[in-house]
């Protein structure tokens, strides 16, 4: 398959020739990293499925031939990936083809960006901003903004990125992992704030990322709280967020009153088990005033569920910074169909107001609708 055919519709014969040299996928998201290149040009592409939003990426890497000096719209309706014309190029007569020896994908920690390394030296990158506003990503053998690709340079910050990142990976290949390390800090956290906890479960079905469930049962209420979601940051929130540091790392908690069944609590469990993975699996984020589907207790009313950390009558927790972000706990408060549509096309601001209002009722799907 050439991505670039994909990217402009076309089905020309002439892209049979490109060659892949490379196919990564990505080690959090369905995002797949390619590296094509024919006998004139070389691409890389990030490409995540078609019922998601994230669609294909794709940054010029190199001309393998003589640049020309326009951009080459006809071939670009042919859907034949274009070279980067004369202006753009450190390189204007063309360099020798990549060899798939020599390359090497380098994921970010969000999993949603990657840079192309060749012989260890980053000649490409995608940032998860790409295919925004014209741009595409960087490239090494470009020169100034061009049409493709914009310059990269050893100063780009994103190299840095790039770097700290390969480290963190590295780091689950450690004796002590990250989750080993942050696991009892956040039990600890979660002890001090809530209460000793009752039950402790192992929500990743025995795949990678490992993450937990704390569990407080009493007659009152039934806690829950999420164990290692924030060892990952989500993806795609710098598209959406000045510092992607305040809002990237969460992890999730939900409070019922009553006595619940074994069954309603294992249905909970697995229900629970299943949202921690939803930035990652659909490549999005979650954050104050978003909403999940809800149906593990087959509520008539109750179906949905709003993510917010404002409520006063939640307990707060303090967790520490990981990684230089901040680790924000958003609590799952059960909503109504009606709830639901205020907030989605009025935001979320009254309908929260209103729950607030109502003390520790929001614990119950048996309230009545606060709209």
């Amino acid at each position: 398959m050439n991505f670039f055919t994909k990217l402009f519709s076309s089905r020309s014969k002439a892209l049979q020739k490109a060659q892949v040299l490379l196919e990564v996928q990505s080690p959090t998201c369905p995002i797949t990293a390619i590296v094509e290149q024919d006998q004139r040009v070389a691409y890389f592409y990030l490409y995540g499925p078609e019922h998601l939003k994230y669609g294909i990426k794709s940054c010029w890497i190199r001309n393998l031939k003589k640049a020309p000096i326009k951009l080459e719209t006809q071939l670009m309706n042919k859907g034949i990936p274009p070279m980067l014309p004369k202006a753009f190029c450190k390189f204007p007569e063309g360099q020798e083809k990549l060899d798939p020896k020599d390359l090497k994908v380098l994921w970010t920690e969000e999993g949603d960006a990657a840079a192309l390394s060749l012989n260890d030296e980053v000649i490409a990158i995608i940032p998860s901003w790409s295919g925004q506003n014209g741009f595409y990503g960087y490239a090494r053998d470009c020169k100034g903004e061009g049409n493709f690709a914009w310059e990269l340079d050893k100063s780009n910050s994103f190299l840095d990125r790039i770097d700290q990142s390969q480290v963190y990976w590295e780091s689950w290949d450690d004796s002590v992992t990250p989750f080993q390390k942050q696991q009892p800090e956040i039990l600890k956290a979660y002890d001090l704030a809530y209460g000793k906890h009752d039950k402790y479960f192992a929500i990743n079905g025995d795949t990678w990322p490992p993450r937990g469930l704390f569990l407080k049962q009493g007659e009152a209420v039934n806690l829950f709280a999420t164990v290692g979601l924030s060892l990952l940051p989500m993806p795609v929130v710098e598209r959406f967020a000045e510092n992607r540091f305040k809002t990237n790392r969460i992890e999730l908690g939900m409070i019922l009153n009553g006595v619940l069944s074994e069954k309603d609590m294992q249905k909970l469990t697995e229900w629970i088990s299943g949202q921690a993975s939803i930035p990652w699996d659909n490549i999005t984020f979650l954050g104050e005033g978003h909403t999940i589907s809800f149906k593990p207790l087959d509520s008539m009313r109750f179906n949905t569920v709003v993510l917010t950390n404002s409520l006063d009558i939640f307990p707060k927790v303090k967790l520490e910074r990981y990684r230089k972000s901040v680790v924000n706990f958003l609590w799952m408060v059960p909503i109504s169909e009606r709830e639901r549509d205020h907030i989605i096309n009025k935001g979320s601001a009254h309908v929260l107001e209103q729950l607030n209002a109502i003390g520790n009722e929001v614990f119950s799907i048996e309230r009545d609708e606060v709209i």
